[in-house]
């Protein structure tokens, strides 16, 4: 695995005030050629207005293998991660209005042996309240989900650690809900997921590149997940199967502003249900399935979803302005991506970046190299060098390229890490999510 910390959801963007005017596809165009021609993105976009498509965009490679080299399509299929949180919600409102479900009922109805089964509600598991630990993010082996489990065991994987804290009591994403949720789904209807994709959502609306319950690279035009070091290097990315419902749904940008938009139309679930799933309630930041996306005064509704190889967002803002990112390579934060399309979209103030990457000698990184260990958290981290490339590996994961900003300085942009060497300390410093630790070398 290639990052730090990694999740199944999804990027925040930045707030201000806005109003959408007639789009700039000229300035859209400038910024993701300045993107691909500097190697630091691979992915297809897509912007609506009222319902209809009004721009696509599709940058690098679907795949990279050996010398052949399949360039990334507007029906390029992409896992879109948490996202598919979005769709196992919005079966479970659909049940709720067919009587089959209610937002109170109890876990222990379906799995009595998970902790607090007899607390926990349908509502807890949608919101994140539930407590329970979470088996994508909770364990140190970051490579454990990347290998095929049975039902069975990831039942217990959930069902073997301890609780967070009681149900209701605060919100704490987690992935293990949403798992409960498909299998709820499955049992009640006595459908596989996939099929309830297929028949409630996919034929229901018209998506005809949406597919759940697949597994890794079973379709010829699955976008293959890379990350950046000299070149773009295929990575290992979760097993799919392993999150049915979670975070495993393959899907296109345009049918993902189908499906917001048909959603928030009721088309999917009455109307009622569409504003119980995107309320949040108190100080909470997720609602049933949907979560707010503020962005210059303005609330988008929708998700977004990371895998250890993709990253994807789909938001629809009031004025029915809504845009779809999917991203299977990212040499660049995907939420500078997101403000980038919203700003050039709003006539917000943005210039293209500079994407050309700063060049420093092999040398200049003899210093850094070596195992830097912190007292604030458990984790090593080993510095190497290919060539005039930093390469950083934390414990138990895979190594991954820096950017260099200047010599005692580096970023890794997919991930939001900043690294800052002192070599008269001994120290780096390394900074992600507005979280700062301090590491010395051994």
């Amino acid at each position: 695995m290639k990052k730090i910390t990694a999740s199944l959801f999804a990027v925040f963007i930045l707030l201000v005030s806005a109003q959408a005017q007639e789009i700039n596809t000229a300035k859209l165009d400038s910024f993701f050629n300045a993107l691909s021609a500097n190697n630091r993105c691979m992915g297809s976009f897509a912007i609506s207005q009222k319902g209809k498509m009004i721009y696509q965009k599709s940058i690098g490679y679907s795949s990279l293998e050996g010398n052949n080299k399949v360039p990334a399509t507007s029906v390029t299929l992409y896992r879109i991660g948490s996202m598919t949180k979005m769709f196992t919600a919005t079966l479970i409102f659909q049940l709720i209005e067919e009587g089959k479900l209610s937002l109170d009922t109890k876990l222990d109805k379906y799995f009595p042996q998970m902790p607090n089964a007899a607390k926990i509600t349908i509502k807890n598991l949608l919101n994140h309240t539930s407590g329970l630990a979470d088996y994508v993010n909770d364990t140190d082996n970051k490579a454990w989900i990347t290998n095929p489990h049975t039902k069975a065991e990831l039942l217990q994987n959930i069902a073997g650690k301890k609780v967070h804290f009681e149900p209701g009591t605060k919100q704490l994403y987690c992935n293990s809900g949403y798992l409960l949720l498909s299998y709820i789904l499955e049992e009640i209807t006595g459908k596989p997921y996939s099929k309830l994709i297929k028949n409630r959502i996919s034929g229901k609306i018209g998506l005809q590149h949406t597919f759940s319950s697949k597994a890794n690279e079973s379709e010829n035009t699955e976008a293959r997940s890379y990350q950046r070091t000299t070149s773009w290097v295929k990575i290992k990315d979760i097993y799919f199967p392993n999150v049915i419902g979670v975070g495993d749904i393959l899907s296109t940008p345009t049918d993902m502003l189908a499906f917001i938009n048909a959603l928030a139309t009721g088309k999917l679930v009455k109307p009622e249900s569409y504003n119980q799933m995107r309320t949040s309630e108190d100080q909470y930041i997720f609602g049933m399935g949907l979560t707010k996306v503020p962005f210059y005064g303005k609330i988008g509704i929708g998700h977004g979803g990371d895998t250890y190889g993709s990253h994807s967002v789909t938001s629809r803002f009031d004025d029915d302005l809504s845009f779809s990112s999917c991203v299977n390579g990212a040499n660049y934060p995907v939420n500078d991506i997101s403000i980038a399309i919203l700003s050039i979209c709003y006539h917000q103030p943005f210039n293209i970046p500079d994407l050309k990457p700063v060049e420093i000698k092999s040398e200049d990184l003899d210093a850094h190299l070596g195992i830097y260990a912190s007292k604030q958290i458990p984790l090593k981290i080993t510095f190497t060098k290919q060539g005039t490339v930093l390469m950083a590996q934390a414990t138990g994961q895979s190594k991954f390229a820096l950017e260099t900003v200047s010599k005692d300085k580096f970023k890794f942009n997919a991930d939001d890490i900043f690294v800052e060497f002192n070599t008269d300390k001994k120290e780096m410093i390394l900074k992600q999510s507005g979280r700062t630790t301090i590491f010395v070398r051994e």
